[in-house]
């Protein structure tokens, strides 16, 4: 199958938005990882018109858009990209590009920036806010998505907590010994209660990405917050709890005293969003196995690609803060929040 990634030019994109959607304006490619996608601003807002890549299913970008419209309804607060409908009243179409049918779709374009490049500049003195802007935000999200439900959020994802299993080969592949003791240690010791938790833990669909690329901040005067939280493509049905233990993984990375940040991120959260009081027990286990699964996505996409360094140098937080993590009594985040209950 031909790969049209690299053949829509941003002329070709801006005759489709306009047929099937009449939206005209500037427009400019936007990067991507698999997708195309173009950034349309027009005297009513901005969009980004996307062209999927032949390896996503229709009913895979069907659900990326139903929580999305959902979350926009039950969750208007935050500004979540919202699905706009084409003239005829669709809100996904199969399009012909470049001599094989595409799925296109258009979403509002959300300004702002990513939290990982805002959150430098940010003063430790309004770090905190921020941090409970997160945690509101990923509570909002998780409520939104109360009792949502679709048939391709029960797909198997290599992202999804539950597979971590499936990761336990690579083990034996990490090179630095201390770094593998940890992962064997809190990736076997997770997997092995995974049946207890299958049946005491709510199982949910999650966006299951809220890492500090898909996480928008803004500034609403008071200073930076975050606004949205972007790119529904690693859905799937999986332990409540993980969208809130994702959040709190990729923000602490950034902070001197990470458990002061994850516990400012959980209150935001609960203040949207209440947990049973034995998910507030297992956060710190599932903070640590999402850092475990990082680890050993790694170093498997090293086997496969021993040449490329950047896979390793991505994982530099990562690993650094699984090590201190691993150290760490697990109620140090959670503690404040254990009494009274919160089930």
């Amino acid at each position: 199958m031909r790969n049209p990634m690299d053949i829509l030019t941003p002329d070709a994109a801006l005759v489709l938005a306009d047929r099937y959607w009449r939206i005209h304006g500037d427009i400019c490619a936007l990067p991507s990882y698999a997708d195309q996608n173009f950034r349309i601003r027009t005297e009513h807002g901005e969009y980004v018109l996307k062209v999927a890549h032949p390896s996503w299913s229709r009913l895979d970008l069907d659900l990326e858009n139903q929580a999305m419209m959902t979350l926009a309804e039950r969750e208007p607060a935050l500004q979540w990209p919202r699905v706009q409908l084409a003239v005829d009243g669709e809100h996904l179409l199969t399009l012909p590009i470049a001599g094989q049918p595409c799925q296109v779709r258009v979403l509002s374009f959300v300004p702002g920036t990513t939290y990982a490049d805002a959150i430098g500049a940010v003063p430790k003195t309004q770090r905190a806010a921020l941090h409970e802007s997160l945690g509101s935000a990923v509570g909002r999200l998780t409520r939104g998505l109360q009792d949502f439900h679709h048939p391709a959020a029960d797909r198997q994802h290599d992202w999804n907590l539950l597979r971590l299993p499936t990761l336990c080969g690579e083990i034996a592949h990490i090179e630095d010994a201390g770094l593998r003791a940890i992962v064997q240690t809190h990736a076997e010791t997770f997997c092995a209660r995974l049946p207890q938790w299958g049946a005491q833990l709510p199982i949910t669909v999650l966006h299951n990405d809220a890492n500090d690329l898909n996480v928008i901040v803004a500034d609403d005067g008071d200073g930076q917050r975050v606004r949205a939280v972007i790119d529904f493509g690693d859905m799937c049905t999986s332990f409540r709890l993980a969208d809130l233990a994702i959040a709190c993984t990729y923000a602490m990375q950034h902070e001197a005293d990470p458990v002061a940040c994850a516990r400012t991120i959980v209150r935001g959260y609960l203040a949207q969003c209440p947990l049973l009081r034995i998910e507030l027990e297992q956060l710190h286990a599932f903070i640590l196995a999402r850092l475990c699964h990082s680890v050993l996505m790694a170093t498997r996409a090293h086997r496969e690609e021993p040449d490329n360094p950047f896979i390793l140098v991505s994982q530099q937080g990562v690993r650094a803060l699984l090590r201190e993590l691993a150290e760490v009594n697990h109620d140090a985040i959670v503690g404040p929040f254990l009494e009274p209950s919160h089930d």
